[in-house]
């Protein structure tokens, strides 16, 4: 993620459904209450009053350039039986004076490494965010007390990835077990038939170095180079890897960015994004399964995505940077 600059342009992102009300209308008068429930209790009341899901990011709030104060983003709440991000995109700078409504007023988050709590932090949302990548960041009220808990950015690694998780809730446990692993061949070989029928003809140049003047390029199987594994206790696999061999001189066709893959316990292979890290998996509504979240690399557009119910269903909380 490249550093952050003033809003400028307009910044495209894409909102998701706001939460629903169906469930607070009180059994009398359903009409006059249910609106006196909406002016009373705004839409980010009724999230917060179920389990969130945040991601603390060391300098993420104050200054818009990676040298900020420590906050917590807030990122999904749970409606029903589904995850949802907030509506949170703004189009011009005018909005991020009102926009903060969206978001929990102040939160008391308990910050998780590791599956091991870290810290327990009060964190408010601001009276108006000052840039875009800021959006849905809470500031931590004693960011002292959290000052060494990850990498700051710095310039050899100006955006270190993100991954102590943030809850609502007082625990966090990872009841599938998600971790890293050996490489299965058998995982390989499925997933490098996957990549092919998504990449059959990738475009490169013919030489090293050359300005992009694209052609359709014949690739081996041992050019697409694991680079990451994951397994679950429930036999559920991830498979990350990148095709090697770009020649050119710009920016490459997409079949080159990583690549990352779920592999399910039958077998069967499916594509579930590129550019992502893996931030972590836990049980954020404790009810006995796992989700998995991920960070979205980009340079100016990038987020976050949250995968539930053995990848069925996702969630995405867009970041624009600038």
């Amino acid at each position: 993620m490249q550093s952050e600059c003033r809003p400028s342009a307009i910044a495209k992102t894409h909102a998701e459904n706001p939460p629903t009300l169906s469930k607070l209308t009180p059994p009398m008068k359903p009409r006059a209450l249910t609106l006196l429930t909406l002016l009373l209790f705004p839409i980010t009341t009724l999230a917060q009053r179920g389990p969130l899901i945040g991601i603390f990011e060391a300098a993420s709030s104050g200054k818009g350039d990676n040298q900020g104060q420590p906050g917590v983003r807030v990122l999904f709440y749970q409606s029903g039986q589904q995850w949802r991000s907030y509506n949170a995109a703004c189009h011009e700078e005018a909005c991020l004076k009102t926009i903060t409504h969206l978001f929990p007023a102040v939160t008391t988050w308990t910050l998780v490494k590791d599956h091991k709590p870290v810290a327990k932090v009060t964190a408010t949302t601001p009276t108006a965010f000052h840039f875009y990548s800021e959006i849905g960041v809470q500031a931590i009220t004693n960011p002292g007390g959290v000052a060494n808990i990850e990498p700051s950015p710095n310039q050899n690694q100006p955006s270190p990835p993100h991954t102590i998780l943030a809850t609502n809730l007082p625990t966090l446990n990872d009841p599938d077990n998600w971790r890293p692993s050996a490489f299965f061949p058998l995982d390989l070989t499925h997933v490098q038939q996957a990549f092919r029928r998504l990449y059959p003809h990738p475009k490169n140049c013919a030489a090293a170095g050359q300005a992009p003047g694209y052609h359709s390029w014949t690739y081996n199987d041992t050019d697409i180079k694991p680079d990451a594994s994951y397994i679950s206790d429930k036999n559920w696999h991830l498979f990350q890897v990148t095709l090697g061999g770009y020649l050119c001189d710009g920016p490459p066709d997409a079949a080159f960015l990583d690549q990352w893959f779920a592999i399910s316990p039958s077998g069967e292979v499916t594509h579930i994004g590129r550019l992502m890290h893996f931030a972590g998996a836990a049980d954020f509504a404790h009810e006995g399964r796992s989700q998995l979240l991920f960070e979205i690399e980009g340079d100016n557009t990038g987020g976050y995505r949250l995968f539930y119910d053995n990848f069925a269903h996702h969630a995405h909380a867009p970041v624009t940077y600038h």
